[in-house]
């Protein structure tokens, strides 16, 4: 198990509940969790380069999957639509939801061990905070 700090869960858990709403249902929760990988992707790309990128998002997933393997098939590089549908399925909305909150907060505390956490409490807001037109950048042609 590894230990998270409450500062990062607790913008984990507010992260999800911004991006999945008042909803629960199982399409909504997949919608959210594809959204916020690519929105992970896309912002913080743009200040760790796109292999500092997947270094992180690869070791947090693999943490995060450790207690939570309803994230077993999601990469969070793109195209992961079919694979939170599908966790979704095999397992509940509630567990994926419980592994992204699990999986945002081993992301801050990642990227804490490399600018400090309240950089990365930051860099991690500001990643899924975007205006909405800069959230689709570059998602409008993969559709």
């Amino acid at each position: 198990m590894t230990q998270k700090s409450a500062a990062a869960t607790e913008v984990a858990r507010h992260l999800w509940e911004r991006a999945v709403g008042d909803s629960g249902a199982p399409e909504d929760v997949a919608v959210a969790a594809t959204r916020m990988c690519t929105e992970f992707r896309a912002g913080l790309t743009r200040w760790v380069g796109a292999m500092g990128y997947r270094a992180l998002i690869d070791r947090a997933l693999l943490l995060a999957r450790a207690e939570h393997p309803a994230l077993g098939s999601l990469s969070c590089h793109g195209g992961d639509e079919p694979a939170t549908t599908a966790a979704v399925r095999a397992h509940s909305a509630d567990e994926v939801a419980t592994g992204m909150v699990a999986l945002v907060a081993t992301l801050i505390d990642l990227l804490s061990r490399i600018v400090g956490e309240e950089m990365a409490l930051e860099l991690v807001n500001q990643a899924v905070a975007r205006p909405p037109w800069q959230r689709t950048a570059g998602t409008a042609a993969t559709g």
